[in-house]
């Protein structure tokens, strides 16, 4: 029976890579990330020092851990908004309802299938620290912990773009709602300790931007890991109930 479900979410996962790879969708988006990622890096002035890559005479990938989480809140729901909104529209989901899967299946089985496809965009900036790794000495474990910490962050991001998918069936209401939480999720110790200095530190622990910024430095924490993985688990068990009201409808 476990085979079975494995089986059945790896059908969803790659249905979903199908879904992004045969159209140039997902061409132009990993390119397009390349590119602002690599002109961000090598030619915009750094927020801390004001300096540009070259001025700082640093190998350092700090700018571009600073830029992607800021990107993908962008991009990510982008990638989740279609993956039960357009079904809904299109009546395909009435159809995977009849399918031998759960609704458990139907949300991990889309996770995974968005999941690959973040992972394969990250893949493709490895030449970033490629190039960055042969001006310099490139400290090794800042690069594992700032990628680890983008694909816990991006992980995150997918399932709150899930949860938001499976609410509508409007991929721009979609897309909207995944992207306003990301956001908040995000920022959220710095927005409330504008208005609230007292809340800064409760809200802190509830900050994507706190916990990817502990990663990043090197020293992998299982707190921060487990944050990431319980929000993740959080979402998709939201995602599961939503899937399963309609189905009550």
């Amino acid at each position: 029976m476990r085979s079975n479900a494995m089986r059945n979410v790896g059908a969803l996962a790659r249905r979903e890579m199908g879904f992004y790879f045969n159209s140039p969708v997902a061409y132009i988006t990993i390119t397009l990330f390349l590119v602002v990622c690599g002109v961000y890096l090598f030619s915009m002035d750094d927020i801390h020092t004001g300096r540009s890559f070259f001025e700082d005479n640093e190998a350092s990938l700090r700018k571009l851990f600073d830029v992607i989480p800021v990107i993908f809140i962008l991009i990510i729901p982008a990638i989740t908004m279609r993956l039960l909104a357009e079904e809904k529209r299109s009546g395909t989901i009435e159809l995977l309802f009849t399918m031998p899967v759960t609704d458990t299946h139907i949300a991990v089985g889309k996770f995974l299938g968005g999941l690959a496809f973040l992972a394969i965009t990250l893949l493709a900036t490895l030449p970033l620290p490629i190039i960055v790794g042969g001006l310099g000495n490139l400290d090794v474990g800042a690069l594992v912990g700032g990628y680890l910490g983008l694909l816990l962050l991006g992980s995150a991001y997918l399932a709150i773009g899930l949860m938001a998918s499976s609410w509508t069936d409007n991929q721009i209401v979609a897309y909207l709602l995944a992207a306003l939480i990301c956001a908040f999720f995000y920022a959220v110790s710095g927005m409330v300790s504008v208005v609230w200095a007292g809340a800064k530190d409760a809200l802190a622990a509830l900050s994507f931007e706190g916990h990817f910024a502990n990663i990043t430095r090197g020293v992998i924490d299982t707190r921060d890991v487990l944050f990431y993985l319980t929000f993740v688990v959080v979402a998709l068990v939201i995602t599961v109930q939503s899937l399963q009201a309609r189905n009550w409808k």
